[in-house]
């Protein structure tokens, strides 16, 4: 077996996307914007890049739990410094943090119910990394950028929710 590029596990790769996010959550909270969209772009090239390398050379069970704990912690880290950063009021960053959570939740739940993960709907984790990339970039030319982007977050994390609800129900009949 080849290695991929250079042998390396999926989940150091999963763990190199969480300290990427973490940095990414800091910048923000410090208004480092072009260095937060940055390392934004790098989480989601690392948790695309730990997939590949998994299903090149086999997942394990642990490594799923892993990735997708990462995820979610990834995902909680970067709206935090957002928060943080008193770039969006905490209301709104908080309601964002529990749609993207609701629609990771559903997919995975569909995955324990019918042994098919679900990734249908609006807004993937990708769409929602590149869209708080693009508002954090922005945000150096408009000083409410994050906050419209965490509000478009919040609505189409909602009709995600919605889609991915309404086909597991489809599916579980």
């Amino acid at each position: 077996m080849r290695p991929f590029i250079v042998r390396i596990s999926p989940d150091t790769v999963t763990i190199l996307a969480l300290m990427t996010a973490i940095i990414a959550g800091v910048a923000l909270w410090q208004h480092l914007f072009l260095a937060a969209a940055a390392l934004i772009l790098l989480n989601g090239f690392f948790d695309i890049l730990d997939g590949e390398i998994a299903s090149k050379y086999g997942a394990s069970r642990r490594g799923d739990l892993l990735d997708h704990t990462v995820d979610r912690l990834a995902d909680i880290v970067i709206i935090i410094g957002v928060i943080a950063g008193g770039l969006v009021d905490i209301t709104i960053g908080a309601a964002a943090i529990v749609l993207v959570l609701l629609v990771s939740y559903i997919g995975t739940e569909a995955q324990a119910l019918t042994r098919k993960r679900l990734y249908v709907g609006l807004l993937g984790r990708a769409d929602r990394l590149v869209l708080i990339a693009i508002g954090a970039a922005a945000e150096i030319f408009w000083a409410a950028s994050l906050s419209l982007i965490m509000v478009l977050i919040i609505l189409l994390s909602a009709v995600t929710f919605g889609q991915r609800f309404a086909k597991l129900w489809a599916m579980l009949r």
